[in-house]
C-alpha cells in the first residue's frame, strides 16, 4: 500500500509545524538561560571566529545559542556597511 498523497497546503503546513517544534528544542537548550549583559570585544571576537559550535560557545561564554548567531548577523552587517562606506569614499 502506498503513501497518501496530501494536499500541497496541508503538506507545507505540517512541515512549518515539524520546523517550529525543531527549533523551540533546539534553541530551548539555552534560552532565558542566561542574564542578559552588555557584550565585551572578547565575546565578539570569539563570537566572530565561529572556531567552535555555538552550542559549545555558548556554554563558555554564557550565552544563548540564537544570541550568539544574532551577535555574529548583526556584527557582520556592521562590518559590510563599514567596508561600503569606505570603498564610497
Amino acid at each position: 500500500m502506498g503513501r497518501r498523497k496530501l494536499d500541497p497546503e496541508v503538506r507545507l503546513e505540517r512541515v512549518r509545524q515539524r520546523r517550529r517544534a525543531n527549533n523551540k528544542r533546539y534553541y530551548g537548550r539555552t534560552t532565558n538561560l542566561y542574564p542578559g549583559r552588555a557584550w565585551t570585544k572578547e565575546e565578539e571576537e570569539m563570537v566572530l571566529a565561529h572556531t567552535i559550535p555555538d552550542s559549545e560557545l555558548s556554554a563558555k561564554i554564557e550565552r544563548s545559542v540564537k544570541g550568539i548567531q544574532e551577535k555574529r548577523r548583526r556584527l557582520k552587517k556592521e562590518i559590510a556597511e563599514a567596508e561600503a562606506k569606505e570603498k564610497s569614499e
